[in-house]
């Protein structure tokens, strides 16, 4: 027990705010996500006619209530495996921080993300344009990526609407 508080409190380590864009560093244990995966690119606006629609098939054939040993019971949007940097195919896995891993119900897979250092977005207001507000920044530059594994928490009760409480872990340097 004291180790996870132990754990929380050192996660956080600085906020730093660049060019209006506030963030924070926490360093993250390995994690693993269990989900449906889809293989999407930046390439020709690709990733915009895929994502809309396989999310909507994560809510639709409700996804979630299908995998097993939930952390948190927050959704999690994971962008892995990048064949280089943002603009080459990557994977999105739209699913749950599992704590165990074991019967992989038919469909899904889990993806194992390293421990890193990652920088951290509080996105709050309309979805999704102040998400792509923030991913727009990303990929102007402004951040040392290592791409070993980038995700988005969807909190808890999250409404796609006016109001969306969305943290943006992207793996840093």
């Amino acid at each position: 027990m004291l180790c996870c508080a132990t754990q929380r409190l050192l996660n956080i380590v600085y906020r730093v705010t660049l060019s209006n864009m506030e963030y924070k560093v926490v360093q993250k244990s390995p994690m693993q996500v269990m989900g449906i995966e889809l293989r999407t690119t930046n390439e020709n606006m690709q990733s915009a006619v895929d994502i809309a629609p396989f999310w909507g098939r994560f809510y639709h054939e409700n996804i979630q209530a299908k995998i097993p040993n939930q952390k948190t019971g927050e959704a999690l949007g994971l962008y892995c495996e990048y064949e280089k940097d943002h603009t080459k195919p990557y994977t999105l896995v739209a699913g749950c921080e599992v704590t165990l891993v074991g019967d992989i119900p038919s469909g899904l897979v889990v993806k194992r993300i390293p421990a890193a250092k990652y920088a951290v977005f509080e996105i709050m207001g309309k979805f999704p344009d102040q998400l792509m507000e923030v991913w727009k920044w990303i990929w102007e530059g402004n951040l040392r990526r290592t791409y070993s594994g980038d995700f988005e928490v969807y909190q808890l009760g999250f409404d796609a609407g006016e109001n969306t409480d969305i943290h943006l872990y992207v793996a840093i340097h």
